[in-house]
């Protein structure tokens, strides 16, 4: 289908009202496009679904006729669709219980003219209105345009937890103005009803405006008449809130709204993600009057049942239009879109943005992933080094203990005077702790026993190199040199 240009759109939306013959049509809550029950809606995004269907009936209440009470019942069929991505079409058709009311058939129009952030902007025209049984009774021009709804509403979507959030405000006339389905009393000397064969004058009856009789003749008297007053502008406004109730089939939705002239709430219950049903409560500010249909804007309770006819996903392209595969929405339908518009470049820069922030963050968890393996490896190391010590240190101590019990029997061989098994016994104690000042000491005094003075010495000032503090060794070194000296001198004398 050939996209139409926006100038041709909003000259649709404008021209559109004038040419059809219009009334106020009966209000039938979800008979419009959009998600809420009166009051038209827009969105940032593209609709998840290609077409919908609905029926619903209404219930207002009695009205007390002459002679019995009557059941007021309204029932529709409606539908909408997209003739472009922005572009919607919606046709609804509506039949009221009084047999002698016409069959209504209205097209409303809707256009998305441009969104901004987290906001979307769209007008349209609702109520152009076919009577499909009127008789060709048609209003004026000046009817026509009164009773026609122009609007323009502000969308805004927010999501938080599980949750999401919509909510539309905007401007409208015709069924949003607020004096939409009002009407005055015009009392004028105007008609007077004589019967034509010169009998009493008929009766007239101001409730509907007309004489019950026949053959009669106009003459002038008071006559009341009731007008529908002009048209007005007014602001209607509503939320919808998804929740994650049913969450698999696209979730509840809970709906509330000002259509201009009443309060409405509403249910949609989702049975699968393409059939829904509908729920909605009209008129609330005037529920004191509930079950009473002559009432002005009687409480009315609708239920309905929709069918969301899903898209289909495009296998091949075709023109100038990139077609994105893949793409779902929160309701898990299959979505197509065509990247042709600021928007959709800009989410392809969002997602080149994104891309690159992943491989970044992809980069930095690498590089730590090596920082944890070179800091695996060195702690390897340092256990590795540990054990070494250990071992070392365990060798050590085995050494030292093996050297102790050779110059334990080397003592007792020294007190023995076995001086050559005490020496063997030294001897094996240095090969395996070659550090032991005791040893040297031990070796020393052997050899002293052997008569091998200057061995001892030797011996004994390699215990003090190794152990400084060792006075014993210190003290026989004095001695010993003492003793020279004092023979020393003898000899000189």
């Amino acid at each position: 289908m050939r996209y139409l240009k926006k100038p041709s759109q909003i000259m649709i939306l404008l021209l559109a009202g004038f040419m059809v013959s219009v009334s106020g049509q009966t209000q039938l809550s979800f008979s419009r496009p959009g998600l809420m029950m009166n009051i038209p809606t827009t969105s940032l995004y593209p609709y998840p679904y290609l077409l919908r269907v609905g029926i619903g009936t209404q219930y207002l209440g009695k009205t007390a006729a002459a002679t019995q009470s009557t059941q007021v019942w309204n029932r529709g069929l409606y539908l909408e669709t997209d003739i472009t991505r922005s572009f919607r079409l919606g046709i609804s058709t509506v039949q009221q219980s009084n047999s002698t009311a016409p069959t209504q058939l209205a097209l409303h129009v809707q256009d998305r003219l441009l969104t901004y952030g987290e906001a979307a902007i769209g007008v349209g025209v609702s109520d152009i209105i076919f009577d499909l049984n009127s008789g060709g009774n048609n209003e004026t021009v000046s009817e026509q345009v009164r009773n026609l709804s122009y609007y323009m509403l502000i969308s805004r979507e927010n999501s938080f937890s599980e949750y999401n959030l919509k909510t539309y405000l905007g401007v409208g006339t015709g069924r949003y103005g607020i004096n939409f389905g009002k009407t005055v009393i015009d009392t004028t000397l105007t008609d007077t009803y004589t019967d034509l064969s010169g009998g009493t004058l008929g009766q007239f009856d101001p409730g509907i405006d007309q004489i019950i009789g026949t053959d009669y003749l106009n003459n002038d008297i008071a006559d009341t008449v009731f007008a529908d007053m002009g048209n007005s502008f007014g602001i209607f406004i509503g939320m919808l809130l998804n929740t994650n109730i049913m969450s698999e089939r696209g979730g509840m939705d809970f709906m509330v709204e000002w259509d201009g002239s009443s309060v409405n709430m509403g249910l949609r219950i989702p049975f699968t993600l393409e059939y829904k049903v509908n729920l909605a409560f009209s008129n609330m500010q005037n529920i004191p009057n509930f079950g009473d249909a002559t009432a002005e804007k009687p409480p009315a309770i609708t239920l309905g049942l929709d069918y969301f006819l899903p898209r289909v996903k495009k296998q091949a392209t075709r023109g100038r239009g990139l077609a994105v595969e893949g793409v779902v929405t929160e309701d898990g339908i299959p979505v197509r879109t065509v990247i042709d518009s600021a928007w959709h470049k800009a989410q392809e820069n969002q997602i080149i943005l994104l891309q690159d922030s992943l491989s970044m963050t992809a980069a930095e968890i690498e590089q730590l992933n090596r920082m944890v393996e070179h800091l695996e490896q060195r702690n390897k190391v340092l256990e590795d080094s540990i054990a070494t010590m250990k071992l070392a240190q365990h060798v050590s101590q085995t050494r030292v203990n093996q050297a102790l019990k050779h110059l334990s029997r080397s003592l007792r061989l020294f007190y023995n005077e076995e001086y050559p098994e005490a020496l063997a016994e030294v001897n094996r104690a240095l090969e395996l702790n070659p550090n032991l000042a005791l040893a040297y000491a031990r070796r020393g005094s052997i050899y002293y026993k052997m008569g091998q003075l200057d061995r001892a010495t030797i011996n004994w000032n390699l215990a003090l190199q190794i152990d400084p503090g060792y006075d014993d060794v210190r003290n026989i070194l004095r001695a010993l040199n003492e003793n020279r000296l004092r023979t020393t001198t003898t000899f000189r004398d």
